[in-house]
This record gives C-alpha cells, sequence and structure tokens, in this order.
C-alpha cells in the first residue's frame, strides 16, 4: 500500500533518471522533495522518516 507521496516519487525517479543517476534512493528521495518545494532541513527530516516506516515494515 503507497500513498499519494510515494506514488508521485516513483513516478518522477522513473521520468528523471539520467545520467547522473544516484543509486540511494533516499537521495533521491531528498531531490524529489525539494523539487516539489521543500527547503532541503524539511526534506531531510521527511526522509527521515520515510527511512523509519521502510525500517518498521522489515520487524
Amino acid at each position: 500500500m503507497y500513498s499519494n507521496m510515494t506514488d508521485n516519487f516513483l513516478i518522477y525517479d522513473r521520468e528523471h533518471r539520467g545520467t547522473d543517476y544516484d543509486p540511494d534512493i533516499y537521495n533521491r528521495y531528498k531531490q524529489f522533495l525539494i523539487f516539489i518545494g521543500f527547503d532541503p532541513a524539511e526534506a531531510e527530516l521527511e526522509v527521515a522518516y520515510f527511512m523509519n516506516a521502510v525500517f518498521d515494515t522489515m520487524d
């Protein structure tokens, strides 16, 4: 089950893969958040929440 934000990120990620493709999904997610209007500090915090949610599903 994905959120709208995750769906939008996956669409953005597929469409913006270029020669400077970063293999780290968390960096790509942070860049997406900055792209949609988050400032870098907010984006970093949201990425941390995202990582916690991912790790919680692995328990």
